[in-house]
C-alpha cells in the first residue's frame, strides 16, 4: 500500500514540477519581452541624445561668433550716427570735406559687406508691419496716412545672425488718430 500512495505523490510532484517549469518559462518569456522593450527604448533614447548633441554641436559652430557680433554691431551703430551727422555737413561743404565724407561712406559700406560675409544682416523694417519677434516698439505716433502697426521710423537698426535674432530693431509704429466729434 505504501507503494500505491507513493506513486500518486510522485505524479503530483511531477505535475507540480511541470507547472513550475511552465510558470518559469512564462516568466522568462515575459522577462525577455520586457528586456527587448527596454532595450528598444534605451536605443531610441541614445539615438535622440545623439541627434540632440549633433544639433547643439552644429549650433555651437554656426553661432560661435554671436558674442563678437553683439559687440561689432555697436561699431555699426557708431558709423550710422557719424553718417547721420555728416549728412548735415554735406549740404554746404567744400570739396575737401566731401572726399572725407565719401571715404567714410565707403568704409561703412565695406564694413556692412564684411558683416554679411559672416551672415550678420540688418533687419529691413521701415514701412513693414510690426513683428514682436524682430522689432521692439519704443513709441507710437499718430499717423492717419499709415496703417496702424506699420513701422514709420527706425530708432536703432536690428540684426540677424544667420536665421537667429541678434538684436531686435527699435522702432516707432503708427497708430490711428482719434476722431474728436462734438
Amino acid at each position: 500500500m505504501d507503494k500505491l500512495k507513493k506513486k500518486p505523490q510522485a505524479n503530483k510532484s511531477n505535475k507540480n514540477i511541470k507547472r513550475k517549469e511552465n510558470i518559469n518559462f512564462e516568466n522568462l518569456k515575459n522577462d525577455l519581452k520586457k528586456a527587448k522593450e527596454d532595450n528598444l527604448r534605451y536605443l531610441a533614447e541614445i539615438d535622440n541624445l545623439t541627434k540632440r548633441f549633433d544639433k547643439e554641436k552644429e549650433d555651437t559652430f554656426k553661432y560661435a561668433i554671436t558674442e563678437f557680433a553683439n559687440e561689432i554691431i555697436l561699431v555699426a551703430d557708431n558709423f550710422t550716427r557719424v553718417i547721420d551727422s555728416i549728412s548735415i555737413i554735406k549740404k554746404g561743404s567744400d570739396d575737401s570735406v566731401k572726399s572725407l565724407i565719401e571715404g567714410i561712406d565707403l568704409i561703412f559700406k565695406d564694413f556692412l559687406r564684411t558683416l554679411e560675409k559672416f551672415e550678420i544682416k540688418t533687419i529691413d523694417c521701415l514701412g513693414k508691419k510690426f513683428d514682436p519677434n524682430f522689432h521692439q516698439a519704443v513709441s507710437e505716433e499718430v499717423s492717419n496716412n499709415k496703417e496702424p502697426g506699420e513701422i514709420i521710423k527706425v530708432v536703432q537698426t536690428g540684426y540677424l545672425i544667420k536665421d537667429r535674432l541678434l538684436r531686435p530693431a527699435s522702432v516707432v509704429i503708427a497708430k490711428k488718430g482719434e476722431d474728436k466729434k462734438k
